[in-house]
């Protein structure tokens, strides 16, 4: 047996917003105390409004009351308060006959928590993705930058090796130190991509110092030649000085990068290092004399994992996509002019100072 009482009393007293409605106008026949505190009207301010008007966006308000009164309908929804402050609320529907008439119950919820919660939620999920992605991309960039210099230690101590065999003892100095400065510059290298390679935003860390990239690219020239020795190679150095506020390592690790490029695919010709100094920036080039590249690869052979060489050569497509993300960190461009057969010529820009 219903009671009427019992009913109003829990009408009234619902923690969630009730709303009874006119099934064709959408007119508030009725509301709860919940209505009455999450809408900020009085009940004679409510009773004289239609649903339309407590809607963010009243298109579909329609469909949903055609879909209430058919059998009931459940959906989300954006609703407004007197103050013009939105919030989001779940809305269960559906009509009822009262007599000649027909209204709808709806029974709403407030799920702006709810739906800060699954935001916080979205957003961690998407920073732990940009995290895995940028762990993902430094160990590629670890594992390309440390291949070089421990393939430089190696040909060094292979050296020593044969020279101690063939009894040359008097002449270890040299090796023995090219072979510990290589050490060195794995240590720091290691140590720099372990700390710094991002800055927790993906951006590259720079440590700048004023330096001369022509010192730069004579050091990096010594450390790479007796690589290109071994492909009958010889690397000539024309530069002017080219002074600079920029990270040295980082710097070696592009110019490394351009010899090493230009040793393997060079074939066994010369390679040039020249470059010129403006007022503002500071142009190096390294020119090769091998197989070239097609112009519609020139850009493509910048990005990750792109290789524009048979694959025989071998590699894994990171070196240049490394040095265009350290020159561009500098501020900087690198263009490739490059005719099949006849060669490649990497050229970098860099400004001379930070961007202010």
């Amino acid at each position: 047996m219903r009671d009427p009482e019992i009913e109003t009393r829990f009408f009234e007293n619902a923690r969630d917003i009730l709303l009874v409605l006119d099934a064709h106008t959408g007119r508030v026949i009725d509301a709860n105390a919940a209505a009455l505190a999450a809408y900020g009207y009085s009940r004679d301010e409510l009773l004289a409004m239609t649903v339309f008007e407590l809607r963010a966006d009243p298109s579909d308000v329609p469909q949903q009351m055609a879909a209430a009164n058919a059998g009931g309908v459940l959906f989300e929804a954006l609703h407004r308060r007197k103050d013009g402050t939105v919030f989001d609320v779940e809305v269960s529907s559906r009509g009822h006959a009262a007599g000649a008439g027909k209204f709808l119950l709806s029974v709403i919820r407030d799920i702006s928590e709810r739906k800060q919660l699954e935001s916080e939620r979205s957003a961690l999920i998407e920073t732990s993705g940009r995290t895995l992605a940028l762990r993902e991309e430094f160990l590629m960039v670890a594992s390309h930058e440390l291949r070089a210099p421990i393939t430089n230690v190696s040909l060094q101590l292979q050296h020593l090796v044969r020279m101690i065999e063939r009894g040359q003892t008097e002449s270890l100095s040299a090796p023995a130190r090219a072979a510990l400065d290589e050490v060195l510059r794995l240590s720091t290298l290691m140590n720099t991509l372990i700390d710094a390679q991002h800055d927790g935003s993906g951006h590259i860390v720079l440590a700048r110092t004023d330096l001369d990239l022509a010192d730069v690219a004579r050091t990096v020239a010594e450390r790479v030649r007796a690589r290109a020795d071994l492909v009958g190679s010889t690397i000539e150095i024309d530069l002017p000085p080219l002074r600079g506020y920029w990270d040295p390592l980082r710097l070696a690790q592009v110019i490394t990068n351009l010899l090493i490029n230009a040793i393997k695919y060079g074939r066994g010709g010369t390679i040039g290092v020249f470059g010129l100094a403006r007022e503002h920036e500071v142009e190096l080039s390294v020119r090769d004399h091998g197989i070239g590249i097609e112009s519609g690869d020139a850009d493509r052979i910048f990005e990750k994992f792109e290789r524009a060489v048979p694959t025989n050569y071998g590699g894994l497509g990171l070196g240049l996509y490394i040095t265009r993300q350290l020159v561009e960190a500098h501020g900087g461009t690198i263009h490739l002019v490059s005719t099949p057969g006849e060669g490649s010529t990497f050229t970098l820009v860099l400004p001379r100072y930070p961007a202010r």
